[in-house]
């Protein structure tokens, strides 16, 4: 074992991150600090993890096809099963009202704890390092934090994990090449349109070369110190919040009002923030001036008045308590997935739990149907091979699409097909769609398009078969 693998072996077991023999999904971009990760965690024997790829194509980069493909092949190299994802950042950035840095962090983890879910996995090892938590905690500076900004990227958050914390960028180069190991390079990590890209190629120079040649290490130094104490006072905050909740719900919490109100104003602002986060499940966009807000309505605010926060969360003052809950949120939790299907040939869709087996029936025309007589099920169909529209893919739905039902005249929204069928709000976005070009031939399992239909005139017939996992 060399050197660095046997530093993270340390630092992972010093913060306990994992186990041997954890499932573990790893997030691989295809950049030296996510390749370096995978290879890391594959040599480490000691530990002897089960691991599974992760990667997201952003869909923002003519070039990110090649990164996924790259993480595909280093994947089969190793011997590791991958899940390659989809997700219209810039659509969601626009649905969201974000920036498209946000709402790509916000893609990724979402596509990562669902693939974690979906093999079972114990932990995901994200590859971030002593450089990203360093300009982390500059931009909290820059932005207006409290102490938990200034202590920079947690070493885990729930099942999160970033075994690379402890290294540098240029150390994680280093052990790349050394190992033989090739990486993709994003242009954009280059350009300073993002905020982290000016504090990294701009700021960070400027602080060494004027004020402070080692400011690096004094910023995480800095992060180690406001942490631990941080933490410290959370637990302390925490265990004077148990005697006020009055009533704990899924999404709601309910606090003894005179009790809080009785409390130092650190401490307020401690529990504030906890009862948010256990009602809201982050604390995203959630900052100094709501904390300042819903102090001030909870300690002179009218009884029975309302403050709405970040992410559908709102605060109710009642006459001796205080209820903070969630509003559910209207947009799906799923990413948007899409494959293209072998024909012929046998096609795995991980992220939605199937595989379509795809096969291609030679006729003579005026042939009698036979079995085709059968318009097939409600996993199975059978089309027209040479009317369709190739290649195929099997996805999720997009705002927008249609399908022409069978049987009906004209076209459906597949978002009003859905709702006509009360098919549940939170499935609707794990139903595959078999589409081409823009043409939805199948909703599987709901409705199959008009288009392609098999006739006497047919002369070869495909017939694609979903089976769930």
């Amino acid at each position: 074992m060399g050197d660095f693998q046997e530093r993270i072996l340390r630092f992972i077991e010093s913060h306990q991150l994992l186990r041997p023999g954890m499932r573990v999904v790893v997030g691989v971009s295809g950049g030296a600090d996510s390749v370096a990760l995978l290879h890391v965690l594959k040599e480490l024997d000691s530990l002897s993890l089960s691991l599974h790829v992760a990667h997201l194509n952003h869909l923002l980069r003519p070039e990110a096809g090649d990164d996924a493909r790259f993480v595909q092949r280093l994947a089969h190299r190793l011997g590791v099963p991958v899940t390659i994802g989809y997700a219209d950042v810039k659509q969601l950035a626009a649905r969201m009202k974000t920036g498209i840095e946000d709402a790509g962090r916000f893609a990724r983890y979402r596509f990562l704890h669902y693939v974690a879910r979906k093999v079972g996995a114990e932990r995901i090892a994200v590859a971030h390092h002593a450089g990203d938590r360093v300009e982390t905690i500059l931009l909290n500076l820059l932005r207006g934090t409290g102490p938990s900004g200034l202590s920079g990227i947690p070493v885990q958050n729930g099942p999160v994990v970033r075994p690379l914390l402890c290294a540098t960028r240029e150390e994680i180069e280093d052990y790349c090449r050394r190992a033989g190991l090739t990486w993709r390079i994003d242009p954009s990590n280059l350009s300073t349109n993002y905020l982290r890209n000016k504090v990294r190629h701009q700021l960070l120079p400027l602080l060494k070369k004027e004020f402070n040649p080692q400011v690096e290490q004094a910023l995480l130094r800095l992060g180690d110190i406001i942490g631990e104490e941080d933490s410290f006072l959370n637990d302390y905050a925490l265990k004077i919040a148990g005697k006020l909740v009055k009533e704990r719900r899924a999404e709601e919490v309910r606090l003894d009002l005179p009790g809080f109100l009785g409390l130092p104003l650190a401490v307020q602002r401690r529990l504030l923030r906890a009862a948010v986060l256990d009602a809201a499940g982050n604390m995203k966009d959630f900052g100094y001036l709501h904390v300042e807000d819903c102090l001030a309505l909870l300690a002179g605010g009218p009884v029975g008045g309302e403050i709405h926060l970040p992410g559908g969360v709102r605060v109710r003052k009642s006459y001796q308590d205080f209820i903070i809950h969630k509003v559910p949120e209207s947009f799906s939790p799923h990413p948007f997935v899409e494959q293209q299907i072998a024909i012929p040939g046998e096609t795995r869709v991980p992220a939605l739990g199937v595989t379509v087996h795809a096969s291609i029936i030679d006729r003579e025309p005026g042939q009698e149907m036979g079995l085709l007589n059968f318009r097939g099920s409600s996993h199975r169909a059978f089309f027209d091979y040479d009317k369709i529209k190739l290649p195929l893919y099997v996805r999720t739905r997009r705002p927008g699409d249609r399908i022409r039902p069978f049987g009906m005249e004209g076209s459906k929204k597949i978002k009003k097909l859905f709702g006509d069928l009360k098919i549940p709000r939170e499935e609707r976005e794990q139903v595959p769609l078999v589409a081409s070009d823009g043409e939805i031939y199948w909703a599987v399992g709901c409705r199959r398009s008009r288009d392609a239909l098999v006739t006497p005139e047919t002369r070869r017939v495909l017939m694609l078969h979903f089976i769930k996992n």
